[in-house]
């Protein structure tokens, strides 16, 4: 190889030719275009993305953030037109445990002002894997102010309403009560669900002024025979309407977490009882309808009345035969008894089907009981049956 030839490749490998200046700040230029819209692509992705994230978020939120149902529960009216039930207003405070950056720190912060939940269960609540924890439902302003000028993310509140029972608990066995979602779940609230959630009102044939004035009576009576429980009904007697109905003790729905199985059982239309000597009202009645003893008919009640099994007697003894009449007004049993003997078994059965004590009670709300019929009419329970023994049935 020649020594020019030689040279001229040492120049090409070691000192390069001089490149053209307009030429490289072509190159220049178009690479750092290309560099920018790559960048550019890149972050818009990366925003794109955060967007989609943000919606989906908002997406699965919105359901808390509506505040309640769409349409406002109907009010509850006794037969006046007073309120008995009704909606209110209020702030719940909820949380999204995934946008608690130190929720130790929120936990400790918010403890002060949230009485129902210390702080190990605020923190329990606040690292949940959930996007929402309820932490208070019926926040007060004072405490709603507090808590936004703590500013932590994360923390969220939404308008909703709850239930309210202006009378507390009067009448609180007819109305009833709904869950934490207003849907009702005992007496009218749960019987006319349906009406009052489409936020048509309710009217009922209590009367509140009626009802109080029963509640009291019966309650002085609690009190007087040291009795554990007791229940009253007033009715209309024109129409058969139910003006009251108390069972004590009674509880108050807005604080339904605090009423135990006992004072939540309504004793009027729930618990079934055998009667006693009332039910010889029915049992004369019988008598006199089915023509087989007549009001000046007397009966001698002076010794026990033995039947199969059974031997029917008096609290008193009287020596001279009993009228109808005095039947009822001294309450014999022997007396009731020989009545029941005359009109017989199936027309006892058939006369107390009639009147509706073998099935239950046509009541809108449904607390009702089914009576308690004996299994076999025989001389025993037919006797029995006429002085309220032996049979059950609501008030």
């Amino acid at each position: 190889m020649s020594a020019p030839t030689l040279t001229a490749q040492l120049k090409g490998l070691v000192l390069p030719p001089r490149p053209d200046p307009a030429r490289s700040r072509r190159i220049a230029e178009g690479r750092l275009l290309v560099s920018a819209v790559c960048v550019l692509a890149v972050f818009g992705a990366i925003a794109t993305r955060v967007v989609m994230l943000a919606g989906e978020d908002n997406a699965r939120l919105n359901a808390y953030q509506t505040g309640g149902p769409a349409v406002d529960r109907g009010a509850v009216l006794d037969r006046n037109g007073r309120l008995l039930a009704t909606n209110l207003p209020i702030t719940v405070l909820h949380a999204d445990p995934a946008h608690i950056m130190d929720p130790r720190a929120a936990a400790t912060a918010l403890a002060p002002m949230l009485p129902r939940l210390d702080t190990a269960d605020l923190l329990r609540l606040l690292t949940k894997k959930t996007r929402y924890v309820e932490l208070d439902r019926k926040l007060t302003p004072d405490r709603h102010a507090a808590i936004l000028r703590l500013g932590i993310p994360g923390i969220h509140f939404r308008k909703s309403v709850i239930r309210a029972y202006p009378s507390g608990d009067l009448a609180a066995h007819v109305l009833g009560h709904v869950d934490v979602d207003n849907n009702g779940i005992a007496g009218i609230e749960k019987a006319l669900d349906a009406q009052l959630s489409a936020g048509k009102d309710v009217t009922l044939s209590i009367d509140a002024g009626v009802q109080a004035i029963v509640t009291r009576a019966l309650r002085a009576q609690i009190d007087e025979y040291e009795a554990a429980a007791g229940a009253a009904l007033m009715l209309e007697i024109g129409t058969g309407e139910i003006v009251s109905m108390v069972s004590l003790p009674d509880y108050n729905p807005n604080h339904i977490a605090l009423a135990d199985d006992e004072a939540r059982f309504n004793r009027a239309s729930l618990g079934i009882y055998e009667l006693g000597s009332t039910f010889k009202i029915l049992n004369t009645a019988i008598a006199l309808e089915t023509g087989t003893t007549t009001v000046d008919r007397r009966y001698s009640v002076a010794k026990p009345l033995r039947v199969p099994g059974k031997s029917i007697t008096d609290y008193k003894t009287y020596d001279w035969p009993l009228s109808v009449p005095e039947i009822m007004v001294l309450s014999s049993n022997i007396g009731s008894a020989k009545m029941a003997a005359e009109f017989g078994g199936d027309t006892q059965r058939t006369y107390l089907e009639r009147l509706g004590m073998s099935h239950r009670l046509a009541l809108e709300i449904p607390e009702k009981s089914t009576p308690m019929m004996p299994a076999q009419w025989k001389a025993a329970e037919i006797a029995t049956v006429s002085y309220g023994h032996g049979i059950a049935v609501s008030l």
